[in-house]
């Protein structure tokens, strides 16, 4: 996807560096930024723009004469002088930048499209659950998207309540699974919104996790499964691997639209006994169907202490933890 060429000229010096380096740290893949310091420089180079960005306090009144976008960030709370002429639009300044983004893109072309019940792509989605001591889950769930990146486009979602993977992260992010499964349940997204939303942990393209993870138990299956196609459709994902956290509305439904289920138990009776009312449940609600796609996972032991989390993922890959589950994947 070609990035958009923005050419900035901000007088608010303080803002001007806020604001650029939001868009350098998050926003590289879709935008490449010319910085002016003068209105006439832009005049003089727009030909070779997408679109203008200045800041209300150089609008003036003469505005540059071109044949692209020009957005004027502007305090909302002030009275300013916005008088409409084609291609100028006035964007509050004090918002979310994801949002300033978008109307950028909007001006630029970006289109937001429709979520459709079109044919759907080629996916396979995974499961990992967790009957057992949960902290093993998302090592689990990330060395294995790690492995099956080797090969193929993989995305994780974490559902899973503080599962640790923000710290895991590391990196500061504005838009992420909240986002995503906004664009869903409105059924209206664009790419570029789409892959703001999306980190990278080692080889594997990782959803940013929830902020508030409250709202988990609030989505239903219908949300995640349009998300599901938008995901695979826009973005070319051949396997999602899902977190899974606490239970919520739709919970088995969501499970029986999952071509494989990790489901993670502990050694020992406690572990046999939750596993059985586990598959006792499944069976009271008529979903034995999927026992078939159930993998029951022995909880595998790491044998180097985690004191960092620099070169984590590595380290869960190539020691015993990551051979356990390679060996789970079918041969060729």
């Amino acid at each position: 996807m070609r990035r958009a060429r923005l050419g900035l000229c901000i007088g608010d010096r303080e803002y001007g560096d806020r604001f650029t380096s939001c868009l350098m740290n998050h926003y590289r893949d879709q935008l490449e930024l010319h910085m002016f310091s003068q209105k006439e420089a832009l005049q003089e180079n727009w030909k070779t723009l997408d679109a203008i960005v200045l800041s209300d306090d150089l609008a003036g009144e003469n505005r540059i004469e071109c044949e692209i976008p020009q957005i004027y960030l502007f305090d909302g709370n002030e009275n300013v002088d916005k008088d409409v002429e084609k291609g100028v639009v006035f964007v509050d300044k004090y918002q979310e930048v994801n949002k300033i983004v978008d109307e950028i893109l909007k001006q630029i072309g970006e289109e937001i499209k429709n979520a459709s019940g079109g044919v759907k792509q080629k996916l396979q989605v995974l499961a990992v659950y967790s009957l057992a001591e949960n902290e093993m889950q998302l090592p689990f769930a990330v060395t294995l998207s790690s492995i099956l990146s080797e090969n193929e486009k993989v995305l994780l979602l974490d559902l899973q309540e503080n599962s640790g993977l923000s710290q895991l992260m590391g990196e500061f992010y504005s838009s992420g699974m909240e986002e995503l499964l906004v664009m869903a349940e409105s059924g209206k997204y664009s790419k570029s919104r789409m892959v703001s939303c999306i980190g990278h942990l080692d080889r594997t393209d990782v959803v940013y996790p929830l902020g508030n993870t409250e709202c988990l138990c609030e989505v239903k299956n219908l949300t995640y499964q349009k998300l599901f196609q938008i995901l695979a459709q826009e973005m070319n994902y051949t396997t999602i691997v899902l977190n899974l956290g606490s239970r919520f509305m739709g919970f088995f439904e969501l499970l029986g639209s999952c071509q494989k289920i990790f489901l993670m138990k502990s050694r020992g009776g406690l572990g046999q006994w939750r596993e059985k009312e586990f598959l006792t449940e499944i069976q009271k609600r008529g979903e034995e169907r999927l026992s078939e796609n159930l993998r029951e996972i022995q909880l595998p032991l790491v044998a180097s202490p985690v004191v960092s989390c620099e070169r984590l993922v590595e380290q869960w890959k190539w020691n015993e933890f990551g051979d356990s589950i390679r060996r789970m994947m079918p041969v060729g």
